[in-house]
């Protein structure tokens, strides 16, 4: 029986799962799933454990594949880095902001959209968040500092 090698492509599953297991964890102790009706940890519970099959779905693919050198491309790490910008956009300008601004910075400067198309998608993504989200269910999203300025 050959043993399988650990490569840096089975880091992202793992740490993916025990983000779920996080999220799980506290949105269970903290929250509850059901209570009469779903309490607030209702989605992110589900998508923590639809996050945490997948994770372990790819971990088992990962370990069980072929023991070859990971080979990355540039499209890859720009979504990585855009996750971080989204991460750390959240601490400074909230999550909206920086959801918009990132939707923003890829249609102009990885998709080459127009003036005109980014303009719809984004007042069209803006609605969708605020109408939805904000308004009708009531999702407190990261405020960042404007949290303090407001």
């Amino acid at each position: 029986m050959e043993k399988s090698k650990f490569n840096s492509r089975a880091v992202i599953p793992l740490a993916t799962a025990i983000i779920a297991l996080v999220f799980i964890g506290v949105g269970l102790k903290d929250f509850g799933f059901w209570d009469n009706q779903p309490t607030a940890a209702f989605f992110p519970i589900i998508i923590a454990v639809v996050l945490l099959l997948t994770s372990i779905l790819c971990l088992v693919q990962e370990l069980r594949g072929k023991e070859e050198a990971p080979k990355y491309n540039r499209n890859e790490f720009m979504v990585i880095l855009g996750a971080g910008g989204i991460i750390v956009g959240c601490w400074v300008i909230g999550l909206i902001l920086s959801c918009l601004l990132y939707l923003f910075l890829w249609l102009k400067f990885v998709e080459h959209s127009s003036w005109k198309v980014i303009i719809i998608i984004e007042v069209f993504m803006a609605a969708l968040i605020l109408g939805v989200f904000v308004f009708w269910m009531q999702v407190q999203f990261p405020m960042g500092l404007l949290e303090y300025v407001m």
